[in-house]
């Protein structure tokens, strides 16, 4: 089984004032391109009562007065939790393809799943993923931080929460894992998440994101959010770390297929955030 963070480097075809937020536009730039060669597929992904296998980013660059400008370049990104859609993905975008987001074209200048040529980007499995954690014999990271990169939200008893607490955070990365790893968690990470781990730095804001219309807004929590374990406990805290590590593919919380919920691990916990996505 295949976990794909696949970067788009982009550049448009003319200049054109846009959204700062294009989540959903991504979204569906991506169902397209899928129909076109497996519709099955499609109308897999498209299927709001399962568990989604992939996240939309927004777009992500430097605009000139809400403007995007053909002289610059802007990354968009895509991620995969399935074998199916990884092995896909990176034939549906190579350099020189088009990319409709919301009737403006981009073109392909770079499709890349190469860490060494985009931060973001990555390809593994997810044996190779939890053997990081799982099979290691030192003391896995008591300390772990995310960057919270784009609005994020859990919805938790109806309602939607937009704090990071512990137990949303890592029962989300739990519930993601469990739907598409080929080996189960166990259902107890959530309670050691909430009764062993604690926020003990936090550097967070909260984000109005315009969602499917301009008229309709969701809040999330963007920044940088630091848990602690108070139960040094082998076992459990190597699961946190790969839950943690999972991040940068499934996402967290809510509505990560139209571009919240984009959050990865900070190497450095404590460094101070350097922006969020737009």
């Amino acid at each position: 089984m295949s976990l794909l963070s696949l970067v788009l480097t982009m550049r448009p075809r003319t200049e054109r004032e846009m959204p700062s937020t294009l989540g959903r536009a991504a979204h569906a730039a991506l169902l397209r391109a899928v129909d076109r060669v497996s519709p099955e597929l499609a109308r897999e992904m498209h299927d709001e009562t399962t568990p989604r296998a992939f996240t939309c980013s927004s777009l992500r660059g430097k605009r000139q007065d809400g403007k995007v400008m053909p002289a610059l370049t802007y990354t968009l990104r895509y991620t995969a939790l399935d074998a199916a859609l990884a092995d896909l993905l990176p034939t549906l975008f190579p350099p020189g393809a088009e990319v409709e987001l919301d009737d403006a074209l981009f073109v392909v200048v770079q499709a890349t799943s190469d860490p060494a040529q985009e931060a973001w980007a990555a390809r593994l499995t997810y044996e190779e993923l939890s053997g990081r954690w799982l099979l290691a014999r030192a003391m896995p990271d008591g300390r772990i931080g995310l960057r919270l990169y784009s609005p994020t939200a859990f919805k938790t008893a109806g309602k939607l929460q937009i704090l990071p607490l512990p137990d949303l955070v890592f029962g989300s990365l739990l519930a993601k894992w469990n739907a598409f790893a080929p080996v189960a968690l166990p259902a107890e990470a959530r309670r050691f998440a909430a009764e062993c781990l604690v926020v003990s730095r936090f550097e967070l804001r909260s984000h109005a994101a315009p969602f499917k219309s301009e008229s309709a807004f969701k809040s999330g929590a963007v920044g940088n959010v630091t848990y602690s374990a108070t139960n040094w406990d082998r076992y459990w805290l190597a699961v946190m770390n790969l839950l943690a590590d999972y991040a940068q593919f499934a996402g967290l919380g809510v509505s990560t297929t139209m571009g919240m919920g984009q959050a990865r691990r900070m190497k450095d916990e404590g460094s101070r955030m350097k922006g969020t996505e737009q």
